[in-house]
């Protein structure tokens, strides 16, 4: 079983297996893996129409899904409702908190204050008159800004992915918003999809033949707590979330728990500005795209935007580039409750070129700041550089078996391990589900140049 427990529509994962390249949004991964059942747990926040919409897409491509998904009954229900709260929250706040307009913080909002749904809530005879009473008492206070609820724009997944790009429409009258939810429950019940998740992980969790895959959307450095406040999620996007996520499930009971990070540099997508970001406007797409005053940062950053894809899985917003920041890394693995790392894009790097790295942050006196989760946290401190051999990337790629990386590469892999405190047990070296490395355990020799002693 492959389980997510945390996030919506507005997060997801990128899969690729041989020419099929697949961007999820709702459905977890492992659905190349014939023997894999992908449980939507009761953490996440499901728009069933996108749900409908995104298995149609991937069965178009992989074959007949049924049988292989679950969706928890216990899971948030996020309507168009929600969505237009997004728009009407952002309006009056004029800004958006990097948000993807997919109603991911009312959903979760609504669930604690107990004006929201649950998928359950679709399994009732009286369903659409619930739904009913919402969509009026939403038109009521969108009025009072005199604003028409059905004419409100939201994202619309299925043309979305149909055209490339982000394409909106509008809420509608009341008929077209509940036709729609209908049309998406019946596809739901007609595939036997919704289940007691409880009962299916209670039955299951003893059963040595059994093997259980949770997976996270979004990062540590999103958490409501622990991340960049306000440009959050909104759900526990750490290991310890795995139980309110499944509901049944300690994060003590899982073998392993493993953290994913970027090697040779961070992404982020949203609307916070980190005091590492190299400064290269999102209409970028390539290095040849920059003026001729632009720096080697800037240059490097257009390449790894170009050559990571760096976009977006849902919204394919580009992402801003930035240096890899140890500092808040450190941090993001102590608070996520992992015990290994799985290092990512090893091979996005460049013989000739250093690796810029944040080791630590100062203040404008030059004294040491300890990193804090927090966008206000982060304003006015200096980061502190040290610069670290590249590697040829396409060497890289090439490597069968840690022996035959680079000697920089190996160097570099120490490094990041020793100062993170964390063993690097798997690294990727390439896009490909075949470019990945095993890592033998190991730690730099104490008095070398990659050693803290």
């Amino acid at each position: 079983y492959v389980s997510r427990d945390n996030g919506g529509s507005g997060s997801g994962h990128t899969v690729k297996k041989g020419d099929i390249k697949l961007g999820l949004s709702q459905v977890p991964s492992g659905i190349f893996y014939p023997e894999v059942i992908g449980i939507m747990d009761q953490g996440m926040v499901i728009h069933i129409e996108d749900l409908m919409n995104e298995i149609k897409f991937i069965e178009d491509k992989v074959g007949d899904m049924g049988g292989k998904l679950i969706l928890s009954e216990k899971a948030i229900l996020a309507t168009d409702l929600e969505r237009a709260e997004e728009y009407l929250n952002n309006l009056r706040q004029a800004r958006s908190k990097g948000g993807t307009r997919r109603g991911m913080a009312p959903s979760y909002a609504h669930e604690l204050d107990r004006l929201g749904n649950h998928i359950y809530d679709l399994l009732d005879t009286d369903w659409r008159e619930k739904l009913g009473k919402r969509y009026d008492q939403y038109q009521k206070d969108f009025r009072v800004y005199e604003i028409e609820l059905k004419e409100v724009e939201i994202p619309d997944y299925k043309e979305s992915k149909l055209q490339g790009k982000q394409i909106n429409r509008k809420v509608g009258t009341k008929k077209v918003f509940l036709d729609r939810i209908a049309e998406a429950r019946q596809w739901l019940l007609d595939r036997d999809m919704i289940k007691n998740t409880y009962l299916i992980h209670l039955e299951n969790m003893h059963d040595p033949t059994k093997a259980f895959l949770v997976e996270k959307a979004q990062a540590v450095g999103l958490h409501p707590k622990h991340g960049t406040y306000p440009d959050i999620a909104t759900s526990d996007t750490t290991a310890y979330g795995v139980q309110t996520g499944t509901g049944i499930w300690k994060v003590e009971q899982f073998k392993d728990r493993l953290g994913v990070m970027k090697l040779t540099y961070t992404s982020s997508v949203g609307a916070r500005e980190m005091p590492t970001q190299i400064p290269i406007d999102k209409s970028i797409r390539k290095e040849g795209d920059l003026g001729p005053a632009a720096t080697k940062e800037q240059k490097r950053a257009a390449w790894i935007r170009d050559e990571g894809q760096e976009y977006g899985t849902i919204s394919q917003r580009p992402r801003d580039i930035l240096e890899l920041d140890l500092a808040m890394l450190t941090f993001n693995a102590r608070m996520g409750g992992i015990e290994a790392i799985a290092a990512t894009h090893l091979d996005l790097a460049r013989e000739g070129e250093f690796i810029k790295v944040c080791t630590h942050y100062t203040n404008k006196k030059g004294e040491y700041v300890p990193y804090q989760a927090g966008l206000r946290y982060q304003e006015g401190i200096i980061p502190n550089y040290i610069y670290l051999p590249g590697c040829d990337g396409k060497a890289v790629r090439k490597a069968d078996n840690f022996d035959q990386l680079p000697e920089n590469a190996k160097k570099f892999l120490a490094y990041i391990q020793r100062r993170l405190g964390y063993p690097i047990v798997i690294v990727t070296t390439g896009p490909d589900r075949e470019n990945y490395l095993e890592i033998p355990q190991f730690m730099p020799k104490k008095g070398t140049i990659f050693s803290i002693n």
